[in-house]
């Protein structure tokens, strides 16, 4: 007789400043081997998971999604308040639900969105140390807006990652990227399909040194054109991005509920 098994998919957050990054490691400390670890407590038995796309060290996650299954039943309620009562703090668990088995976080996924947070003060902000990148000149939001729109469309970002990467095809199609600001605070949001190594950390500190060196809005264009990592600005640090949201054709998934309002920035 076959094995029944249940499938399920998860929607986690979680601060990043402890690990080594999402990525399972053997000598290292990634979110999904904690994770990894707590499900197969629970279960009584080895449980891998399949994450929505990887982050570095010291990124952060609001929306990160991921796959599972299991010999043995939980309801989801259940399940989701076992989990969150044995992962350390700066991991929680907000929403579990039952998909098909032919469901892959990663594989199944049409498209992502990236936050990165700016704090725009004279003054940093002592509870958002490690949280946001803190700037103290002030932004031109209407600036910051029109170099961003260059990114927009599709591109060959062979600029705008590390170099180990551009063995890969490196066009991409950016979905929307935009910039809002509430008070000192600034959020900028970036939708693709997929990412290349350290893409959007690189659109933000090209832009910044941009904004910062008051060169022409178009001169992104010069830097597609150059295809060089040289040409381009520096990387912004990690620990102002954010995964904030995966996005999957209800075909694959029921849909997840989203990120509560309260975890959202």
């Amino acid at each position: 007789m076959q094995e029944q098994l249940y499938y399920k998919a998860c929607l986690c957050t979680y601060c990043g400043d402890n690990y080594n990054g999402w990525q399972r490691q053997k000598n290292a400390v990634g979110i999904q081997n904690i994770i990894e670890q707590a499900l197969s407590k629970i279960y009584d038995s080895t449980i891998l998971i399949a994450g929505s796309g990887r982050t570095d060290t010291q990124v952060h996650a609001l929306g990160q999604v991921f796959n599972f299954s299991a010999n043995k039943f939980f309801t989801n309620e259940n399940l989701m308040r076992a989990l969150n009562a044995i992962l350390p703090k700066d991991i929680a668990i907000l929403d579990i639900i039952d998909v098909k088995k032919d469901f892959h976080s990663g594989k199944s996924i049409k498209s992502k969105t990236y936050l990165y947070k700016i704090v725009n003060s004279p003054i940093h902000n002592p509870f958002l140390i490690n949280r946001a990148l803190w700037i103290r000149s002030k932004i031109d939001m209407e600036k910051l807006s029109s170099i961003l729109s260059y990114f927009q469309g599709t591109h060959d970002f062979t600029s705008f990652c590390v170099k180990k990467t551009k063995k890969e095809n490196t066009i991409r199609t950016i979905n929307f990227i935009k910039a809002e600001n509430n008070g000192e605070n600034i959020s900028i949001f970036i939708n693709a399909s997929g990412f290349l190594h350290n893409m959007v950390r690189i659109i933000i500190g090209s832009s910044l040194k941009i904004l910062k060196d008051n060169i022409h809005d178009d001169y992104i264009l010069e830097i597609f054109e150059k295809k060089d990592r040289r040409a381009a600005g520096p990387t912004a640090p990690a620990y102002g991005l954010y995964q904030y949201a995966a996005y999957y054709n209800n075909d694959n998934i029921a849909g997840l509920k989203g990120i509560p309002e309260k975890y959202r920035i």
